[in-house]
């Protein structure tokens, strides 16, 4: 699962954190980098992007047959062309659609292609999908982030935050068990009808002195909340559309980046 793998990346690399084809152990187990770039590197500038080419999708499904350090180093150029390239327009140009949305600008991560081998069994070097984070300029350790998957399995939208510092999760038991809970379980239900999912629950009993009859009871089994909706595969990353799809269901999930950010 996608969601997983977002909550691992961002753990290992110490992000502060606020898809059914995704975990957020594969999110969270690589580095995240800002979008600079090399000056030998092809740049795309952000009004010529159009979707992800196919070779994006290409490039993804060939390097997951030929995951080692040989076969990647002689498609050095296609990486840089068909991922890193579109990629960090893409990052880019949503860093602006979400300041218009939020009124607050963000800073872009696209993740590193390496694999943190330094934890793992599985010792393939490289990710083989795509990453990208987006957090309010001076904003970090709990707030929630927007976030882009891409793989050969999936392309998705989210935003949240997969774990809550601790005192950030006593604040936010607090206020679901108030009036805040009716609020947010609303809210959830408004995004599960229009098509997102939610991330599954981290405990399986509710916690001390949480009031079993509370209308959102459930609420209390999390440890942070994220949002994702699921695009209609790998495919919806080539179309010309991409970024306003990514900025149409970012806007719907403003009013839970709301919430999050308040729980301080």
């Amino acid at each position: 699962m996608a969601d997983a793998r977002w909550a691992a990346l961002f753990m290992r690399a110490r992000i502060p954190i606020w898809p059914c084809c995704v975990t957020s152990s594969r999110w969270l187990s690589h580095s995240p980098v800002r979008c600079r770039r090399n000056s030998q590197e092809p740049t795309m500038p952000t009004g010529e992007f159009t979707g992800f080419p196919r070779e994006t999708l290409d490039f993804l499904e060939q390097l997951k047959a030929n995951n080692d350090r040989e076969w990647f180093s002689g498609h050095k150029n296609a990486y840089a062309s068909a991922v890193k390239k579109p990629a960090t327009a893409l990052a880019e140009i949503v860093a602006g659609e979400l300041e218009r949305l939020t009124g607050q600008p963000h800073r872009p991560k696209l993740f590193r292609i390496n694999r943190d081998l330094r934890f793992s069994k599985d010792k393939t070097p490289y990710h083989t999908h795509i990453h990208i984070s987006w957090l309010p300029v001076e904003e970090g350790d709990g707030f929630p982030v927007w976030m882009f998957g891409l793989s050969p399995e999936y392309c998705t939208v989210g935003c949240g935050v997969f774990e809550f510092p601790r005192n950030v999760l006593d604040i936010y038991r607090k206020k679901i068990a108030a009036e805040l809970g009716d609020d947010l379980g609303r809210m959830l239900d408004r995004l599960r009808h229009d098509g997102f999912r939610i991330g599954e629950p981290a405990l399986k009993r509710v916690p001390a002195g949480f009031p079993d009859d509370h209308p959102y009871v459930e609420l209390a089994l999390h440890k942070g909340i994220v949002a994702w909706r699921d695009l209609e595969g790998p495919e919806a990353a080539t179309q010309p559309d991409l970024v306003s799809r990514c900025v149409t269901e970012f806007a719907k999930l403003v009013p839970l980046w709301r919430f999050l950010r308040e729980l301080r």
